[in-house]
């Protein structure tokens, strides 16, 4: 009987991911698509979720959840600021698979007015770390907090939509990190 509720996560665990890489592409995809996706009949996808919304504010919540993971993971560990910002880029372009779910409006607003609904407010985590980095010198000064957390949501968007145009992801991941590192270096020389 142990084996029930593992079964019953990973299929919860399969539609929210399908739900992801279906909605975020196209918020008005029939549900149908994403229980497909998840390799689950429709009905399956409906005990667990019985209507869009609640699935999207149980991708929101899941995404939530696992962001903050990603975050607290790449916050590990020493080293200067921006060694510890680079780390938890690193740790973010990993996860662009879930991430991915912000980077469309239209999925994002599936989930208004509920717990999962998407923050607008910095992330004070980065701001402080960022903070950090400005006062060890490996952060430019004067680079501002929001602008650096603007920045590394600016670079994961071209990550995920440039390959699009062909590129391999591993070589997008390589240039984004270079690049964001190059802006916040205090000398990016050094880089």
């Amino acid at each position: 009987m142990a084996e029930r509720p593992k079964v019953r996560e990973r299929t919860r665990l399969a539609i929210l991911h399908a739900g992801i890489d279906v909605l975020s592409n196209d918020p008005s995809a029939p549900l149908g698509e994403v229980a497909a996706r998840a390799d689950v009949a429709r009905s399956t996808l409906h005990r667990y979720f019985p209507d869009r919304r609640s699935l999207a504010v149980a991708i929101g919540t899941y995404v939530n959840e696992q962001y903050d993971e990603v975050v607290d993971r790449g916050l590990q560990g020493g080293g200067t600021g921006l060694e510890q910002f680079r780390r938890l880029y690193v740790e973010l372009t990993d996860r662009l698979d879930l991430l991915t779910w912000w980077m469309n409006p239209g999925s994002a607003a599936l989930c208004e007015g509920s717990e999962a609904e998407v923050e607008d407010e910095p992330d004070t985590r980065i701001v402080d770390l960022v903070a950090r980095g400005h006062e060890d010198g490996s952060i430019d000064p004067l680079v501002s907090a929001d602008w650096t957390e603007n920045l590394l949501w600016s670079t994961l968007y071209a990550i995920r939509m440039t390959p699009l145009s062909g590129a391999e992801g591993f070589d997008l991941r390589n240039q984004a990190v270079r690049t964001l590192m190059k802006a916040l270096a205090s000398d990016p020389a050094s880089i």
